[in-house]
């Protein structure tokens, strides 16, 4: 069965930003991301169910020595994730896909699983960020391409067997990595993103979990 689960900013303030997780419609869980003048990172902290995780900014040193083989390029942006004992690290990198040619992609090794978030635009369709645990697709996050007052909105859809934590972890980085504007007013009014991948490696990847219905709706 596939359930679906919405991240919804309810506000933002100059360096901060403060979302609800919805279930069913209903307060399930929350994200704080806290920032500060001068970065364009954050600390997060995600509650959702019994758990209390962080996840915070630390170094492409302790990122490479965390996650080794699975570096392909080099670990931009990384951040630490943590929950109950259990540490992981998240980082961007990319992959060669052709002759001159490569594919970005968010990476987090979390509990012994390497999860790879692809981020694919389809213009005035919006995003499908399609999430893989190794080589098989476990959830995918649609995100439209209006935003309402500078607060952003991520729908996941997963496997309701699936683990929620590594797919909040992987929300909270896309945000963050995408869409986070340190030291900027909130902006009032609909504001249009407009984003079109060609990379076919990419738009392979956005396509498995919910069927070619899903994608079909997005082209």
């Amino acid at each position: 069965m596939i359930m679906e689960l919405v991240i919804r900013q309810i506000k933002k303030d100059l360096y901060d930003a403060f979302f609800e997780i919805q279930k069913d419609g209903i307060k399930a869980g929350s994200i704080v991301m806290q920032g500060a003048l001068g970065s364009k990172e954050g600390r997060f902290q995600i509650q959702y169910g019994g758990f209390q995780a962080q996840m915070f900014p630390t170094s492409r040193k302790e990122a490479s020595a965390a996650a080794g083989s699975l570096i392909r390029k080099s670990p931009f942006r990384p951040y630490v994730v943590m929950n109950d004992g259990s540490k992981g690290v998240m980082f961007h990198d990319q992959i060669k896909t052709g002759f001159m040619k490569s594919a970005g992609y968010h990476l987090l090794s979390w509990e012994n699983n390497a999860y790879y978030l692809y981020f694919v635009g389809f213009g005035e369709k919006g995003i499908c960020a399609p999430i893989y645990r190794n080589d098989n697709c476990i959830a995918e996050i649609h995100k439209d391409c209006i935003v309402k007052d500078d607060l952003h909105v991520l729908n996941i859809f997963l496997n309701e067997s699936m683990d929620i934590l590594p797919l909040l972890f992987l929300s909270s980085y896309m945000y963050v990595i995408t869409y986070y504007q340190a030291g900027e007013k909130v902006s009032h009014g609909i504001q249009k993103r407009i984003i079109y991948t060609k990379n076919d490696y990419l738009l392979s990847k956005c396509k498995t979990l919910l069927g070619d219905a899903s994608l079909s709706e997005l082209q």
